[in-house]
């Protein structure tokens, strides 16, 4: 009879322990998704910004004052494109 309770404890315990193994690997492999589809957007936004194919950014236009040597001052007006998402946010200024 003591037997019997000690194999059923160990059932539950070695049930359990496979059950915590198998759901961490599955929460692993969706992070593992994730990670891939925003590599992917990543590799898409850099091949926009170097054939400079902004239609997937916001662009807004500032200007910037820029102080040299606390004497001569000059203003710019530069464009931000800007991308953003749920897991990404990304911008870029340029002249």
């Amino acid at each position: 009879m003591v037997k019997n309770s000690f194999t059923l404890i160990e059932t539950l315990i070695s049930i359990t322990f496979l059950s915590v193994v198998i759901s961490g690997f599955m929460y692993s492999s969706y992070h593992d998704e994730i990670n891939q589809e925003n590599f992917m957007l990543l590799n898409n936004l850099e091949n926009s910004f170097n054939i400079k194919d902004y239609k997937n950014f916001t662009k807004t236009n500032k200007t910037l004052k820029i102080t040299q040597n606390q004497e001569t001052t000059q203003n710019f007006t530069v464009s931000k494109y800007q991308f953003e998402n749920e897991n990404i946010k990304i911008f870029k200024y340029e002249k």
